[in-house]
């Protein structure tokens, strides 16, 4: 039996394969046309716009006055897993090392998109230390450092005939000879939870060592893991960690003596970080305690006018484990133009990364673009591994950090 065609049946299958045809090929050009996405979790807004001015520079597309990359800022109110499921699906992640990073290196070992040891070279031992790695890939490359420092003012320091600042008890002289009706001797923002909690693990190591530090961290990670984490069992075992020997006990029992003392505010608990910039600005604070991210953000006028030192300890340099969160890349997809962007920030743009963000470079020979940078690149080189943010290697939520906090605070009330 013959198949009678149509003139309608002829048209309709013409059409069709036009249709079909035209799908095809705005599938095609938009997979051709799609951007890898990077994303950042809890990186500073400063540290995310310098890394993004040097990632943008990595890759030309056909129209050039496209950028190459959809940025993306996950939710760091939530862990990383959530935000994560929350968002675009990122090529790459920049993060500070911690709890949630060794999340992300999972996830890239899983996707087998990890990088040849190869991506390390000419990076120093403590920063090579950093790095995440699975079945002999690298799935966290470091590629700059921030540090907890403490930031002196030069004519406080000029004027209290104290000869040095190398130890604790110079830094206590020196915050005496200061206080005034009108001055403030010591300031740190202990009104951000984040930057409370990571001062006294900056305070931690620098008084007891890192092995307080590990045992710490080791407590508040069981106390995270075991879910039960509020106000209530953070100041069990706060107090517990506070007794004469515990972990807290050198941090609390100096900052509660400068506190009766008067050489930190009564209200130092309500202090932020907007508030340290005014009362620098005004010449009204001796010491501060801030990282080289939030050193960047003040003005040039201001911040000329202190010098930024490591937090002192008795132990010798290669003991030191220096508080200095890494910022790393993770490569979660194997997409070709992400990966090549690692590569070159990791090696022949760390110059360009350092300028644009002010922090230190991973690179042991690279170019720093002024004195704060260059020595926090030498003070780690000079020591042990550096430490993670005591928050971000504890917990994986902004709710945990806050009732640890608010812990904290009471304790300091």
């Amino acid at each position: 039996m013959k198949t009678k065609i149509t003139f309608k049946s002829i048209i309709f299958s013409i059409s069709a394969a036009i249709i079909l045809f035209f799908i095809l090929f705005f599938v095609i050009l938009s997979l051709l046309n799609k951007k890898p996405v990077a994303a950042f979790y809890g990186i500073p807004e400063n540290t995310q716009k310098g890394i993004t001015a040097v990632l943008q520079k990595t890759h030309t597309r056909r129209n050039k006055k496209s950028l190459p990359y959809e940025i993306v800022i996950l939710n760091d109110t939530l862990d990383l897993k959530s935000a994560i499921k929350a968002s675009k699906k990122p090529d790459i992640l920049f993060i500070y090392n911690g709890r949630n990073a060794e999340y992300a290196a999972s996830l890239a070992a899983a996707k087998k998109s990890g990088f040849d040891a190869q991506v390390l070279n000419g990076m120093t031992t403590s920063v090579k230390t950093t790095a995440y790695s699975a079945n002999g890939k690298i799935t966290g490359v470091p590629l700059l450092i921030d540090n907890y420092e403490i930031d002196v003012n030069l004519n406080a320091f000029k004027n209290s005939g104290v000869p040095a600042v190398n130890f604790w008890n110079d830094i206590e002289r020196l915050a005496e000879k200061t206080k005034s009706a009108s001055v403030v001797p010591v300031l740190f923002s202990a009104g951000n939870d984040e930057m409370l909690i990571n001062v006294f693990g900056a305070l931690v190591e620098s008084l007891s060592g890192v092995q307080a530090w590990n045992s710490m961290t080791a407590k508040l990670k069981a106390l995270s893991d075991s879910g039960n984490i509020t106000v209530s069992s953070c100041t069990e075992l706060i107090s517990q960690m506070a007794q004469e020997d515990g972990e807290l006990y050198k941090a609390l029992s100096m900052i509660s003596s400068w506190k009766d003392s008067g050489l930190i505010p009564k209200n130092i608990t309500q202090i932020t970080f907007r508030d340290i910039n005014a009362y620098m600005a005004a010449n009204l604070t001796a010491i501060t305690f801030m990282t080289l991210s939030q050193h960047r953000t003040i003005e040039y006028k201001t911040i000329s006018q202190y010098s930024s030192i490591y937090y002192p300890s008795l132990s010798y340099a290669n003991e030191r484990h220096f508080a200095a969160p890494v910022v790393l890349a993770v490569p979660l997809s194997k997409n070709k133009i992400a990966r090549n962007s690692v590569e070159l920030m990791a090696n022949t743009l760390q110059p360009s990364l350092c300028s644009q963000t002010g922090l230190a470079p991973a690179q042991a020979n690279c170019s720093t673009p002024d004195k704060q940078s260059d020595d926090v690149r030498y003070w780690v080189a000079a020591s042990g591994a550096p430490l993670p943010a005591l928050c971000d290697a504890a917990f994986t939520k902004k709710t945990e950090k806050a009732a640890f906090a608010s812990a904290l605070r009471s304790l300091l009330k």
